[in-house]
């Protein structure tokens, strides 16, 4: 990175022109929010001081940021093309987080109305959860536009078996999970939902980090992304397993987090799944 002390215009150009970039397209995703979810976003902000629907959104605008972030991934062709083109696939990437959300919506948690719970109930824990869906689909998303794609047939290829991944393992994380996740964030159980929000964020970085090898032909790539996939969701099970008997060994992690609601506990076990995560992308 160069000493951003240093006087270079062009360097400056550049710097000014993805901040302006940046800004324009927080600015689309805003727009696009209003169009597909039909949400008065002042509103719920200031006139109802909705804290349910602030979590959810903020979750929202950061999956567009890293979106952004992994469009700016790959070597340069100029400027202006550079710019053409980051714009070009974070605005797809951006719809493609729509598309996902009514897949996660109608596939994962189709037992809980989202839009009702957060809007009508401010119900924080489904905002919470929602949060991390839409942290974990701006981590997917982001690594599907990532690099030097073979273009938009690629790319969307790439989201499909991305996005395929993301049901797949966070249903079957939600099907072996001691709790019933559904009925305890729909009954607002914030300590569940941190819980389950971590465990989201991480199944999202593990999505990324399978989704990041390099092309080395379709049968290959996704038989190595598939098993890639599983074992580290299943190292990611085994995360919480150590957190329950290690980190608090004296109290059962159903009892805290189902029977006391323990949110601090939650919290942990949901930051400990994307440590674990975390320590995954620079082990594999």
């Amino acid at each position: 990175m160069e000493n951003i002390t240093e006087f270079n215009l062009d360097v400056w150009i550049a710097r000014g022109a993805y901040i302006i970039l940046f800004s324009v397209m927080l600015v689309i995703a805003r727009l696009l929010k209003g169009l597909f979810i039909k949400d008065n976003v002042n509103k719920q902000l200031t006139d109802k001081d909705n804290l349910a629907y602030s979590i959810s959104i903020s979750g929202y605008f950061l999956g567009v940021a890293i979106i952004f972030f992994g469009a700016n991934i790959g070597s340069s062709q100029g400027l202006m093309n550079d710019l053409v083109s980051v714009g070009l696939y974070a605005f797809g990437g951006i719809i493609a987080m729509f598309i996902s959300r009514l897949i996660n919506d109608f596939m994962i948690f189709n037992r809980v109305d989202n839009m009702k719970e957060i809007i009508d109930n401010k119900n924080i824990s489904v905002g919470i959860v929602q949060f991390g869906t839409y942290v974990a689909t701006g981590l997917m998303i982001g690594s599907s536009v990532s690099g030097d794609t073979g273009g938009w047939q690629e790319t969307i290829l790439f989201f499909i078996f991305g996005q395929a991944f993301l049901v797949s393992y966070l249903k079957g994380y939600i099907k072996f999970s001691r709790f019933h996740i559904q009925d305890d964030i729909k009954n607002n159980n914030v300590a569940v939902a941190l819980s389950v929000t971590g465990k989201i964020i991480a199944i999202g970085l593990i999505v990324m980090l399978t989704l990041s090898h390099d092309f080395i032909g379709w049968k290959e790539t996704f038989v190595t992304m598939f098993i890639d996939c599983a074992l580290l969701t299943i190292l990611l099970f085994v995360s919480t397993y150590l957190f329950d008997k290690v980190i608090i060994p004296k109290s059962a992690l159903y009892h805290e987090l189902v029977n006391d609601k323990n949110a601090g506990v939650g919290l942990m076990d949901g930051l400990f799944a994307i440590l674990f995560a975390v320590l995954m992308f620079f082990c594999f």
